[in-house]
């Protein structure tokens, strides 16, 4: 099992939460609207604690909904750029430019060339990642990444699939467009989350790297 790997499966009760709060959001949205919050956190408990088939296989909807979007798709979601999305990819000709932990002129020596090239900015990242990726402060980053990436992932599959169910069961367009609206503010929300945590995780690395009296 990757470390990647491991850490998303640490995350999947947190994940599961998030699920059940959505399914709840689109039940209450399903029913009438008077009383809508109180309802939302009526259905929210009930379908938390009911011992039912959507709590049985909640594990399996987590990793499906985790696995529908791809890595890349997933960074597109996060950092809105279609090419080059992942934090990887700006790590020394911007995100180590404006961390002031990071000494610039210490990177410059150790890696005597500094890539700008974003594939090759990616590829020298990760390199250096793998000696430091058991590291606390980078272990807690990366984690951190992976869960908001997921959750801002989760909240985009919500809005869209959603928003047609509204429609298919024969809901008024606007109380649907309402219901979007809800959903896309949980995911810019977390997106941003994603992008800071994501940006934080690659800092990390490389402030690792440079406090580091090692030569590698």
């Amino acid at each position: 099992m990757s470390k990647s790997e491991y850490l998303k499966l640490k995350n999947i009760p947190i994940i599961i939460v998030f699920i059940i709060w959505c399914v709840a959001i689109y039940i209450t949205f399903q029913a009438a609207p008077e009383g809508f919050w109180d309802k939302l956190i009526s259905t929210y408990r009930d379908i938390r604690v009911k011992d039912g088939i959507l709590v049985v296989l909640s594990p399996i909807l987590a990793l499906v909904l985790t696995g529908l979007i791809t890595p890349a798709n997933k960074a597109r979601l996060v950092f809105w750029k279609w090419k080059y999305p992942l934090p990887g990819h700006r790590a020394f000709s911007k995100l180590a430019l404006h961390d002031s932990r990071i000494n610039l002129n210490v990177l410059e020596r150790k890696l005597t060339t500094v890539p700008t090239d974003p594939m090759d900015q990616n590829r020298v990242w990760f390199a250096i990642y793998k000696n430091f990726k058991e590291l606390p402060t980078v272990k807690e980053a990366h984690r951190s990444f992976l869960l908001a990436r997921d959750l801002t992932s989760i909240s985009f599959i919500f809005a869209f699939l959603g928003f047609l169910g509204l429609l298919l069961f024969g809901h008024r367009p606007t109380w649907a467009l309402l219901y979007f609206a809800l959903m896309i503010g949980h995911y810019l929300v977390l997106a941003i989350t994603a992008r800071n945590f994501g940006n934080r995780f690659v800092s990390n690395v490389l402030c690792e790297y440079t406090t580091n009296k090692s030569p590698q």
